[in-house]
């Protein structure tokens, strides 16, 4: 068994966990560059903790490899979660679950009993498509911008007011505020906030 994730609390318990159980349970941190040996059949599973920021791109590189991949995340995030899904995860377990629940997971996974139902799998492939959807969406709305008004939301996200923008970037201020007209206008939102909301969330599920 391969456990990967940050060396954190999460990914330490499930280790602890399944080797208490009788599993050959190994930990696996990663930079970004973890690599899966390749298998022909299940041997083992592949328990990857979505706490990391590239955690769906690994869960498509472990099943890519043919191993079976159970996938721990925050019930909150059901978008990375069902991204995980859509990229070949075989079951999802929430990270407040107690772990024998996971153990028993994984001891299906290993000898090949299905633990996630059709109806449960097709669910989470139509929340990975709305959320698609909306992301392309949201990066329609973004390409609209022009490098300045660019440059001014990357200013906005990253605190600066429009005062300090206008003295960095040399511009005058009302050349500011009309950027950040535009930007709300292109964007289809109201305020500064949910202007900054979209391009966060956009580059990170772009990520």
């Amino acid at each position: 068994m391969l456990v990967v994730g940050p060396h954190d609390l999460v990914t330490t318990s499930v280790v602890t966990a399944l080797q208490a159980n009788g599993f050959a349970a190994e930990e696996r941190e990663t930079n970004g560059s973890c690599a899966f040996p390749r298998v022909d059949r299940a041997r083992g599973v592949v328990v990857v903790n979505l706490d990391l920021p590239e955690g769906v791109g690994l869960v498509a590189k472990a099943v890519t490899s043919g191993w079976p991949t159970l996938v721990v995340g925050q019930q909150t995030d059901r978008e990375r979660t069902a991204a995980a899904v859509a990229a070949g995860a075989a079951a999802y377990v929430p990270r407040s679950c107690p772990l024998d629940v996971l153990v028993r997971t994984v001891l299906h996974m290993s000898v090949g009993r299905p633990v996630m139902m059709a109806k449960e799998r097709m669910a989470w492939l139509e929340l990975h498509r709305v959320a698609r959807a909306e992301v392309n969406t949201r990066r329609r709305r973004l390409d609209l911008l022009t490098d300045r008004e660019f440059e001014v939301l990357r200013r906005l996200e990253r605190g600066q007011k429009a005062a300090d923008i206008a003295v960095d970037a040399v511009l005058a201020m009302s050349t500011v505020r009309t950027h950040i007209r535009s930007i709300l206008v292109k964007l289809e939102v109201n305020s500064q906030q949910h202007a900054i909301a979209i391009y966060r969330e956009t580059r990170r599920q772009g990520e």
